[in-house]
């Protein structure tokens, strides 16, 4: 076959390809060949609510122009990284601010009230995020003098400790937040539920991601329409409800529906249901920037009264066998 043959060839093959293809469109449209629709009402494009957040918030606060010092504790291993509240530090430094981490001393440490209280004694603020090792009665007591003498205190946690549990938890089972959180929140009147929260039907990008709106005037809720938080767990305290979720929200335990609190106030405490609201990704999402400037403005304008925590008495003999020791003259060994 010479190469205008093999040209006719392929000339004719095409030709009856496409008018295969034509003939095939040809009967779709007259009906003998249905074309495939979707009556399911979530696959129609007027069913998909995806609305669009703002993102371009930045957090601003108003402070007494006084520099403040505050306290994040990361003694009680903590479920936090500085990365994960850098807006919170890089605003409060923006500020004049001093912001100090508390650290356990070694893995060892007989007094770690002592260590805290020390701590809180030259401080304004402190926060408080996931601890994953309980408090002792003892750091608790502190913590409510802290609060009790003006100092403001900042909780926050989820319903899990976050990493793979976290994610496993939004996905199926929850790891309740626990009495690791409940020895320090409980005597400041706050305590948190086990579980999550979500909503099947107003939601950000999934049903997880819940808006949240103010409940009460407050200066923690001015200028907050909504925001969002990621899975978070119920808050309830003897105080203030300050965000509730919206209607329809449930709750992943008990499958009962309503309007839950997830952020409220005890005092100078608050307490929120969502620490991750705070983080890099999150924090300008619809209005979580003015509530974290909020909450950033209450932390700073409190008035501490100097000297609290005060020493216990274990302090106090901790002090003055040290003091002993320094003064007592050296002793030759005995022969």
């Amino acid at each position: 076959m010479n190469v205008r043959s093999r040209l006719v060839v392929f000339a004719t093959v095409v030709l009856v390809t496409v008018a295969s293809v034509g003939a095939a469109g040809l009967v779709t449209n007259h009906g003998m060949t249905a074309q495939p629709t979707v009556d399911q009402q979530q696959f129609q494009p007027s069913a998909i609510d995806a609305p669009t957040v703002d993102r371009n918030g930045t957090i601003a606060y108003d402070d007494d122009g006084e520099s403040k010092t505050i306290v994040i504790d990361v003694a009680h291993s903590n479920d936090v990284s500085e990365e994960a509240l850098e807006p919170v530090v890089s605003a409060l430094t923006a500020g004049g601010h001093t912001v100090q981490y508390h650290e356990a001393s070694d893995e060892f440490d007989s007094d770690p009230a002592a260590d805290l209280n020390e701590t809180l004694r030259g401080a304004d603020a402190l926060i408080v995020v996931e601890p994953e090792t309980r408090y002792t009665a003892e750091e608790a007591a502190g913590v409510s003098a802290f609060a009790d003498a003006g100092g403001r205190v900042l909780f926050a946690a989820g319903p899990d400790s976050g990493g793979l549990g976290g994610l496993l938890g939004l996905l199926g089972g929850t790891q309740p937040t626990g009495d690791e959180f409940a020895a320090v929140t409980s005597p400041v009147g706050i305590a948190y539920d086990t579980g999550y929260l979500y909503n099947m039907e107003e939601y950000e990008n999934n049903f997880q991601s819940i808006y949240a709106t103010p409940s009460t005037d407050s200066g923690l809720t001015d200028g907050v329409d909504r925001v969002v938080f990621d899975g978070p767990t119920p808050v309830v305290t003897d105080g203030q409800t300050l965000l509730t979720t919206l209607e329809g929200t449930e709750h992943s335990e008990t499958r009962e529906t309503g309007a839950y609190s997830v952020l409220a106030r005890s005092g100078n405490a608050i307490a929120v249901g969502d620490p991750g609201f705070m983080s890099s990704t999150n924090y300008n999402r619809a209005d979580n920037d003015v509530l974290i400037g909020n909450i950033l403005e209450f932390l700073v304008t409190g008035e501490k009264v100097p000297g609290v925590p005060e020493e216990t008495s274990a302090e106090r003999d901790t002090g003055m066998k040290a003091e002993s020791a320094e003064s007592s003259p050296p002793q030759l060994p005995s022969t």
